[in-house]
C-alpha cells in the first residue's frame, strides 16, 4: 500500500501547530518582553508543521502506522519546548508540544498534583485541573478543529497553564512554611 498524501491527524496536527504559532505570533507584538522567543518558537512551529504536511506516514508490511510523528516535527518540537522553559515571560505552556501531538496519540496530560497543604490552594488546584480537564476533552473531540475555535480553546488552556504556574509557585512557598512541614518525634 503506498500513501501518496499525509493522513488526516497530521494534518490536524498541523493545523494546531499553524495555531499555536499565530498565538505566539500575536503575543510578540507590542514590544513583549519575550518578542525574540516568541518568533523563534512561531518559526519552530511553522516547521512542525510543515513536516506534518509534507512528511508520509510510515507503512510496515503493507499496514500505515497512523500513530507516530515525523522524526523533524518532533525535534522541532522539543527544541520550542526548550525555548519556552527558557524564557518563561513567553506565557506559553512548556508542554505546548502535547497540543500539538495530541491529534496523533489522542491524549493530553494534566499536569501533576501539587499536593498544597492550605485547604484554599488545594481548592483552587482542584478548580484549575478541572478546567483543563474540560477544555482537554473539548480540544480531543475535535471540537476546536476549525482555526478560529482552535486558538480559543489553546487560548484558555494557555492562560489555564499560566494559572497553574502561579498555584504552582505560591504552594511551594506555603508548603515550605515552618509550620505546614511534618514535626519529627525524638
Amino acid at each position: 500500500m503506498i500513501i501518496s498524501t499525509p493522513l488526516p491527524n497530521a494534518l490536524h496536527a498541523a493545523a494546531r501547530a499553524r495555531v499555536i504559532a499565530g498565538i505566539a505570533r500575536q503575543r510578540s507584538v507590542l514590544n513583549h518582553p519575550a518578542e525574540e522567543a516568541l518568533t523563534t518558537v512561531a518559526e519552530l512551529l511553522d516547521d512542525v508543521a510543515l513536516a506534518f504536511e509534507t512528511d508520509l506516514p510510515p507503512v510496515l508490511d503493507g499496514v500505515v502506522i497512523t500513530n507516530t510523528i515525523p522524526f523533524d516535527a518532533s525535534l522541532l518540537l522539543s527544541i520550542a519546548e526548550d525555548v519556552v522553559t527558557q524564557n518563561a515571560a513567553t506565557g506559553l505552556p512548556a508542554c505546548l508540544g502535547q497540543y500539538v501531538t495530541s491529534a496523533v496519540f489522542g491524549t493530553l496530560e494534566l499536569p501533576r498534583p501539587l499536593h498544597p497543604v492550605s485547604i484554599q490552594l488545594a481548592s483552587q488546584e482542584t478548580s484549575l485541573r478541572g478546567a483543563l480537564q474540560l477544555l482537554h476533552e473539548r480540544h480531543l473531540t475535535g471540537a476546536g478543529e476549525r482555526p478560529e475555535a482552535a486558538a480559543l480553546y489553546l487560548e484558555a488552556a494557555f492562560k489555564l497553564h499560566l494559572k497553574w504556574g502561579r498555584l504552582a509557585a505560591a504552594v511551594a512557598v506555603d508548603n515550605a512554611r515552618p509550620c505546614n512541614r511534618p514535626t519529627v518525634a525524638q
